[in-house]
């Protein structure tokens, strides 16, 4: 089996490629000093619940869990830093956010932000408008995850508007909350995203944009290229300091 995919076959199996990746994790520690980190999670079936809890109470120990708006205050210098922070997001629009996620945000108290993908709205095993409605009412806040989840740099000019207009468009008509932030499909500049993508989100009215980079921020980084940890709830702790370290 080639490298792409084994890597396939391990996405398949969380458990298993977090055991795979827990030995890189001898040589590094969660964060003890200063740093502004955004891990960020997809779907959270139930049985990760308990796996999902134990993350985020391993982050709290170092650290707080801060809303999406405080952690751009951090970048501005508007808030202070003290230590590691850690700033929650979650990606595309699973009905486990309902059903898993919120339940475990609110038992612990975290904010977070979900990135909504508004085409992906009402279909089998995602979210439907008014699910979103009720996180939105629940304090939870919204971002833009484009339309259809494309690949920006793969999309022609006028789709790569389109998927990053339409998404803001539709889930402010929705929702009611205005749309700031950005999080751009699959995340890694090399490949995934361009300068076009990166302007035409500033001209829409956008105040950050997410990548998939995973090196912690400090004040004074710029909040339109904001650096995400990807993580699986699946994953031992041991697998999480491959991605979320000093």
């Amino acid at each position: 089996m080639n490298e792409l995919g084994l890597r396939s076959k391990l996405r398949a199996r969380p458990r298993a490629q977090g055991r795979v990746l827990a030995p890189a994790g001898l040589f590094k520690r969660l964060p003890t000093s200063a740093g502004l980190y955004f891990p960020f999670y997809h779907d959270v079936l139930g049985e990760y619940a308990g796996d999902l809890r134990r993350h985020l109470l391993a982050f709290r120990r170092l650290g707080p869990l801060i809303s999406w708006d405080t952690a751009l205050d951090v970048l501005a210098g508007r808030h202070p830093m003290t230590g590691p922070m850690f700033c929650l997001s979650f990606d595309d629009g699973h009905l486990s956010w309902r059903d898993v996620v919120a339940p475990v945000l609110r038992e612990l108290g975290a904010p977070a932000t979900f990135f909504l993908t508004s085409g992906l709205v009402g279909q089998p095993g995602n979210l439907t408008w008014q699910d979103c409605r009720d996180l939105a009412a629940a304090g939870y806040h919204f971002g833009s995850h484009t339309v259809t989840h494309p690949r920006l740099a793969d999309a022609d000019d006028d789709a790569a508007v389109r998927e990053i207009l339409d998404s803001k468009k539709e889930i402010e008509d929705q929702l009611g909350v205005e749309v700031r932030d950005f999080a751009a499909p699959y995340g890694n500049p090399a490949v995934d995203f361009g300068d076009r993508d990166l302007r035409t989100v500033r001209e829409a009215g956008y105040r950050s944009f997410a990548t998939t980079l995973r090196e912690p921020m400090h004040p004074g980084d710029s909040p339109m290229w904001i650096q995400r940890q990807g993580l699986h709830p699946a994953w031992p702790i041991w697998a999480v300091r491959t991605r979320v370290h000093d």
